[in-house]
């Protein structure tokens, strides 16, 4: 077996490994905790984002829920004033079609 000389060589490392095997358990042991830890603290941020976003959530679709419910009644003000003045248009208009055709047209008389 050939054995390599450059520092940091990836077979030098597996050499060493090989002739000491409870360092290489060790690393190993490490790296799991090491990765252990990082998805632990990854779920712990996805679980504070989370409560977050839902707070977020639930803020805005209060203020949604009573915006619109604010805007629908002035929708509703407003289309009740149009539809009055409508009224009183139409009103007019037909009083105004009337007098002319009173203006107009002939009287009869049985």
């Amino acid at each position: 077996m050939a054995i390599a000389t450059e520092p940091g060589s990836v077979s030098l490392m597996v050499d060493y490994l090989r002739s000491h095997p409870v360092a290489g358990a060790a690393a190993v042991v490490i790296t799991i905790a090491l990765l252990g830890s990082i998805i632990r603290r990854l779920v712990r941020l996805a679980a504070l984002l989370l409560l977050l976003l839902l707070a977020g959530l639930y803020w805005t679709h209060r203020e949604a829920a009573t915006d619109w419910q604010t805007r629908a009644a002035l929708v509703r003000r407003e289309a009740e004033a149009l539809g009055r003045e409508a009224l009183s248009k139409g009103e007019q208009l037909l009083q105004e079609g009337k007098r002319q055709l009173d203006k107009t047209a002939p009287v009869r008389r049985p």
